[in-house]
């Protein structure tokens, strides 16, 4: 028999011949290669640096399982009074029993009284009162058309010291210090005032409306046409500033004790850009860059020697004293959770309990004896070094155990210092803006672009922080 007949001749056992097995072999080579490429690809997405938000079928299984554990949760405390689990995700919301906060108006001057004088089916005068009812209504009041006013500004000189250039203050209060000349029919030079250019800022950097949309608004409501092109050099103007008020934000954030790092991409003209924030409580640091390397971090805060609370992104081990999130840790155990079969689950759900109880009882035991707590922090990283020295198989795991042990050190420094948070939730929630924009605008497009994106996201940041009024503010830098 020949050989290609060896190869047509089917197995007795399977029922396949050597050629068709060698090519569902390679057929099943080809997959599992696809298969990893998928994986890789899809690991850009689904990871521990991606929000649990993200509407993924992962997120959505990940979600199902905590409101399951939630519900089984709440289910053994009823049956056990006397058992707590501190490894069980709290209910989001607020908690039973929480005051509510419900807004008051008081009502302004005379109340206005709606009456009839007759019947409006009979037409009788004969009517009277059966009840009464009080409704309070809140409204702003109509928007007026713009206004126009011609300010005629003496430039006086001192004849006793010499002094030039003196301009009086009035002109300073009412007339804005940088303006945008727009020039109508008569070719008379016409600039734009400090409301008109607080209104546009706003819209640009709260409301996240584009330049064209900003034009239809303000012609909406005020019945005043200005270009898109002429709204852009005005928030350019706005930008150029906020310059002062940028730089002394990013010098607050250098001498702070502590602050909250972190950083998210952001195309910049077609290439790769980044967006960076540095926050504390009432400060905001945004800044874009073209790297996502320890240089950026070396240009702006070269000075701050406080707390770093950073995610586990290598550019950050730049500074001295870090605080590694807890929060990345412990979603992506619970990824792996999910995407580990047989052995590897039992691992992962082993790695994520003890995680769990070792975060809460460290905070627990932090109420008691607040830090600096040295020996809480020798106590609890021996804790996590045995959890991270027993034996794993699976590589998945393995993997995540090696980058836990790296950075077992800068876990518990919120032991150590005081008001120190162990999550990075806070520059995350400080980049929900800029991210939002991003959306919106797709990307930046020039140096200008950049810049005017970093002082107004700064700006709006630090005063929502500050709890100021971002129109106020705004018409105090013009």
């Amino acid at each position: 028999m020949s050989s290609q007949e060896d190869k047509d001749t089917p197995c007795p056992t399977c029922g396949l011949s050597l050629a068709a097995f060698q090519k569902q072999e390679r057929r099943i080579e080809e997959l599992s290669k696809r298969v990893e490429e998928l994986e890789k690809r899809l690991s850009a997405y689904e990871n521990s640096n991606s929000p649990p938000s993200k509407n993924t079928l992962l997120y959505r299984e990940l979600r199902e399982k905590r409101k399951q554990e939630r519900i089984e949760g709440e289910k053994s405390s009823k049956d056990s009074s006397h058992s707590s689990s501190p490894t069980l995700p709290k209910k989001p919301g607020r908690k039973n029993g929480h005051v509510g906060v419900t807004q008051t108006f008081t009502p302004q001057g005379n109340a206005i009284i709606h009456t009839i004088n007759r019947c409006p089916k009979c037409e009788s005068t004969k009517l009277s009162i059966m009840s009464k009812e009080k409704r309070t209504v809140v409204d702003v009041p109509e928007p007026l058309p713009y206004g126009v006013r011609e300010h005629i500004v003496n430039v006086y000189r001192c004849s006793s010291c010499g002094a030039t250039e003196l301009i009086p203050e009035s002109a300073g209060r009412e007339l804005p210090s940088s303006s945008v000349v727009v020039t109508n029919q008569l070719n008379s030079i016409v600039t734009l005032g400090k409301n008109i250019l607080s209104i546009t800022s706003l819209l640009w950097s709260v409301a996240r409306l584009p330049q064209r949309k900003i034009s239809y608004v303000i012609e909406t409501l005020y019945k005043l046409k200005l270009s898109p092109a002429t709204i852009g050099h005005s928030l350019e103007n706005v930008s150029e500033r906020l310059r002062s008020l940028h730089e002394s934000v990013r010098k607050t954030i250098n001498r702070s004790k502590r602050a909250n790092f972190d950083e998210t991409g952001l195309p910049v003209a077609g290439k790769k850009g980044w967006i960076w924030i540095a926050a504390t409580k009432k400060c905001a640091f945004v800044q874009v860059a073209m790297s996502r390397g320890r240089d950026v971090l070396q240009t702006y805060f070269s000075r701050f020697k406080g707390v770093a609370i950073v995610d586990g992104w290598k550019s950050y081990r730049y500074f001295p004293i870090l605080q590694r999130c807890w929060a990345h840790p412990l979603r992506e155990a619970e990824i792996l959770t999910l995407r580990c079969k047989g052995k590897g689950r039992e691992e992962a759900e082993y790695l994520l309990s003890s995680l769990r109880r070792l975060f809460h009882e460290t905070k627990k035991e932090l109420k008691g004896d607040p830090p600096p707590n040295r020996k809480l922090y020798d106590w609890q990283l021996r804790k996590l070094r045995y959890i991270l020295s027993k034996k794993y198989s699976n590589a998945d795991v393995v993997k995540f155990v090696s980058k836990l042990k790296s950075a077992s050190r800068d876990l518990f420094t919120f032991t150590l210092h005081r008001r120190v948070d162990p999550t990075n939730s806070h520059a995350e929630r400080q980049l929900r803006e800029p991210i939002v924009h991003r959306k919106i605008r797709g990307q930046l497009k020039s140096e200008k672009g950049v810049m005017m994106f970093s002082r107004m996201m700064t700006a709006v940041s630090t005063w929502k922080l500050q709890k100021l009024n971002p129109f106020v503010e705004f018409r105090k830098y013009l």
